[in-house]
């Protein structure tokens, strides 16, 4: 389906319903809540009832986002007619339990190639450098005023899934809708400052245990490293410290792709990285244990124990 038409029977939808809850996968991030904060905002200047919430709520680093104040963390109780979801490969993502027996409608927006379009609209296109220059496009279809506070949210969107410019994703494309953002308004100095330019304690912490338990397994030629529950606890680090940690792993030149493994209770997530010159699809890797993703930045998470035996990292799987 031609994504032009995807835009007009997504906009049906939206003209139809009254009250919209809008959601991303679980540990949002810059992409798709600048996306979710973007579209609330069109969508409340529209009149419509908009509550939004994500699994895990608004990372520290994300709060400069005019609205996301108003994101609840999991799901806002209430009687809605229609779900819009941003960065979910399938429904499960958003990690919200009641959304899983959901049967209402959704529009999917996405740019994940192995989306599994639940949707009754799937607004998806795997060749977007991310979801955010989807809805950009999606809210031009429409004639959409973009002002100051959507813009920024569009670019954030830009920037954290292009990493600031330097991934294989940012496209001509991709400068073109960002350079048009910055006409609008958009900062994007004041952006990298948020996104890249702060590091709290718990971080560096963090991301020196990271350097620490790292590995390079030559025969494998992949560098990879370990954190436990002990590790994070021990640099009061969450989740959010360690964005961006298997991008510098993954800046090894000997090493064709990077793994970072962390323990979060029972379970174990693993997120990986590639470029394109190093021949590697880590998105086959993550799907081998149930995740999934794009090429070059996937994930998974697996119900596990990290446990070491001398040397040797092992995930004891339950």
């Amino acid at each position: 389906m031609p994504v032009s038409l995807q835009f007009k029977k997504a906009w049906e939808l939206i003209e139809k319903a009254a009250n919209i809850f809008l959601t991303t996968h679980e540990g949002t991030d810059g992409d798709d809540l600048g996306s979710l904060l973007a579209l609330r905002k069109v969508l409340l200047k529209e009149g419509k009832q908009v509550a939004a919430g994500a699994m895990g709520g608004v990372p520290a680093s994300l709060r400069f986002l005019s609205g996301s104040e108003a994101v609840e963390d999991g799901f806002v109780a209430g009687e809605y007619d229609l779900l819009i979801t941003f960065g979910c490969n399938k429904l499960e993502r958003t990690g919200i339990d009641q959304l899983r027996q959901y049967q209402g409608l959704v529009i999917n927006f996405d740019h994940h190639p192995d989306n599994t379009k639940f949707g009754t609209v799937n607004v998806i296109d795997a060749e977007a450098s991310a979801v955010a220059e989807l809805v950009y496009n999606f809210l031009k279809y429409k004639n959409i005023s973009i002002d100051k506070d959507v813009a920024t949210c569009l670019l954030t969107g830009i920037f954290y899934d292009t990493g600031g410019f330097k991934h294989a994703n940012t496209t001509a494309d991709a400068l073109e809708v960002s350079a048009d953002l910055l006409k609008r308004g958009a900062r994007i100095d004041k952006i990298a400052i948020q996104l890249v330019g702060k590091k709290r304690p718990s971080t560096i912490m963090a991301w020196a245990k990271g350097l620490e338990n790292a590995r390079f397994d030559a025969g494998k030629k992949m560098v990879f490293s370990v954190l436990t529950e002990d590790d994070l606890k021990e640099a009061g680090a969450t989740d959010e410290d360690l964005d961006g940690f298997v991008e510098l792993l993954n800046n090894i030149p000997q090493a064709k792709f990077a793994l970072l493994l962390r323990q979060d209770g029972d379970i174990v997530k693993g997120s990986l990285r590639s470029e394109p010159h190093k021949g590697v699809d880590v998105s086959s890797i993550a799907k081998s244990f149930g995740g999934g993703g794009h090429k070059l930045a996937s994930g998974f998470k697996i119900k596990g124990k990290l446990t070491k035996i001398g040397n040797v990292w092992n995930i004891d799987i339950k």
